[in-house]
């Protein structure tokens, strides 16, 4: 739902109604804390950021990460477009990566996506599902790790989050 409305700067144009939302939340926290609200305030721990995988990974094998963003119960959700960035280290490379509403690319070592979604306090944004190819030299454990932010307004504290995924690297049992 939007308004027509002024922004603090003087631009006319459309306002979502979870500003409001944002400035209620300030406010009672203000309340609550004794500091003064800001506009559109944000609280630590807005956004939750999950990964799980298929592994154990077979050396020279493939395997599946698959990341979930979800809206803090205690935050305001997500009410600006969320951008994931999720980076592999050497041994494991991202061939695939998609989610419903999701855009994503691969570039060396990384996956990136952005949605334009929204999800209330509590709410998950649809999945993200990342598929790897194991290097046949790989062994031990190796360490993914992501990040998630939303993409807000200059001058307003994004809501992050991050997470590290460990995996197991497995002989292959394929002859030679």
């Amino acid at each position: 739902m939007t308004d027509e409305r002024q922004d603090p700067a003087g631009r006319a144009g459309p306002m979502r109604r979870t500003g409001l939302v944002l400035t209620v939340a300030a406010a009672v926290a203000a309340t609550v804390t004794g500091a003064p609200p800001a506009l559109g305030a944000r609280f630590p721990g807005d956004l939750v950021l999950t990964t799980v995988h298929d592994g154990p990974f077979e050396a020279g094998g493939a395997g599946t990460f698959s990341i979930d963003v979800t809206a803090d119960p205690a935050s305001a959700g997500i009410g600006y477009p969320t951008e994931v960035t999720y980076y592999f280290p050497a041994g494991l490379t991202p061939v695939r990566a998609s989610g419903a509403g999701w855009r994503c690319r691969i570039t060396a070592g990384s996956v990136g996506c952005e949605t334009r979604d929204l999800a209330s306090p509590g709410f998950q944004l649809p999945r993200i599902t990342v598929g790897v190819t194991v290097a046949g030299d790989a062994t031990g454990t190796l360490t993914a790790s992501g990040r998630a932010v939303e993409a807000v307004p200059a001058g307003t504290r994004p809501a992050t989050a991050t997470v590290a995924s460990t995996v197991q690297i497995v002989p292959s049992t394929s002859a030679t």
